[in-house]
């Protein structure tokens, strides 16, 4: 074998064996980045979560815009956080748009926050509750179909993280219905 087709061989098999592991990794090394975000959001600082949120996504190419997912019914949920919360959202694409979306965080017990009288009761001493902060970001995230465009809520900011990052979880898994 002459030199010239060695380094071909060579070439290919490493080209291979880059797109067989690519392949055969990228779902769990995904499923780990977002385990790691969604730790990051229930145990930092909200300045640091501002800070590293964006960094995590474009390093991973998590995209914020939903233009480009097909037609269908997309549900996303995170693990439970500390208070037995898992974060839920599912929307429906059509022609390149969300055209409608529904968010909340369930507890373990089966209750959702939004529809919680006494949680929102307490949590009125932030300014806002799950019940006026999470249609808030339905609203806008229908409005700029991009989760990276929805502002804050004040006193809803963890809830914030936490609905995007269950819209990336849609997006990263696609599960359609």
């Amino acid at each position: 074998m002459n030199v010239k087709n060695y380094f071909a061989l060579l070439f290919a098999m490493f080209f291979y064996c880059r797109i067989s592991a690519q392949t055969q990794y990228s779902e769990p090394l995904k499923d780990s980045v977002l385990l790691k975000t969604n730790w990051m959001i229930e145990r930092s600082d909200i300045n640091k979560v501002r800070q590293q949120f964006q960094a995590i996504c474009e390093e991973n190419n998590l995209k914020s815009a939903v233009s480009d997912l097909k037609d269908g019914t997309y549900r996303g949920v995170t693990p439970a956080d500390d208070y037995g919360y898992r974060h839920q959202v599912e929307f429906e694409m059509k022609n390149g748009k969300m055209i409608s979306i529904d968010y909340d965080e369930i507890h373990f017990d089966g209750h959702a926050k939004q529809h919680d009288d006494d949680y929102c009761r307490r949590m009125s001493v932030t300014g806002t509750t799950p019940a006026i902060a999470y249609p808030k970001y339905e609203s806008e995230m229908l409005i700029k179909q991009d989760f990276n465009k929805v502002d804050a809520v004040s006193g809803a900011s963890y809830s914030l993280y936490r609905f995007r990052l269950a819209i990336i979880y849609a997006m990263v898994h696609s599960e359609r219905k």
